[in-house]
């Protein structure tokens, strides 16, 4: 994918993001997948991770910022959503650091899609940003849960909207 595609995504889906919260336009999951996987960041096909256990995930691959609190449970009914939110260090040395955030797609036991979305937009913006001006490799910069938490929320979305 191209170094500005990540961008390019997030700035569409940020467009139609009303849209697709009105159910006036379907979420393109196989695009998003396809960025997520581009990324490089993940050990398999983010398609690979909805129905595997938090236990699995947990003792493979997470670097263990998500809230896995029902080890028997699949990956795609976690509540718990890591949001890229903030990138510095310095670009010109290949020092990136990315901040992250909890975000609970859920309030009072209903699940909210515009947190999903919030979680999905902005994170594609910010990783996209990295990715577009820095020379470093993202996955030796960017959170496991955090890139799950993107292929999680087009699920979530596509699954309930």
């Amino acid at each position: 994918m191209e170094k500005l595609a990540t961008m390019k995504l997030a700035d569409e889906l940020a467009e139609a993001q009303d849209k697709i919260l009105n159910g006036e336009a379907k979420l393109d999951t196989g695009r998003v997948y396809q960025a997520i996987d581009d990324l490089g960041v993940l050990n398999d096909p983010i398609s690979n991770y909805f129905d595997r256990t938090e236990d699995e995930y947990y003792e493979t691959e997470s670097d263990h910022y998500l809230a896995l609190t029902n080890l028997t449970g699949k990956l795609a009914d976690l509540h718990d959503r890591i949001l890229t939110n903030h990138v510095d260090g310095f670009v010109d040395k290949d020092e990136i650091n990315l901040t992250y955030n909890h975000e609970n797609v859920y309030v009072e036991g209903n699940y909210v899609p515009r947190t999903d979305m919030h979680v999905l937009v902005y994170g594609l913006k910010v990783i996209g940003a990295v990715d577009a001006i820095a020379g470093a490799d993202l996955r030796n910069v960017l959170s496991k849960d955090a890139v799950l938490s993107l292929g999680l929320a087009a699920h979530a979305l596509a699954e309930n909207l």
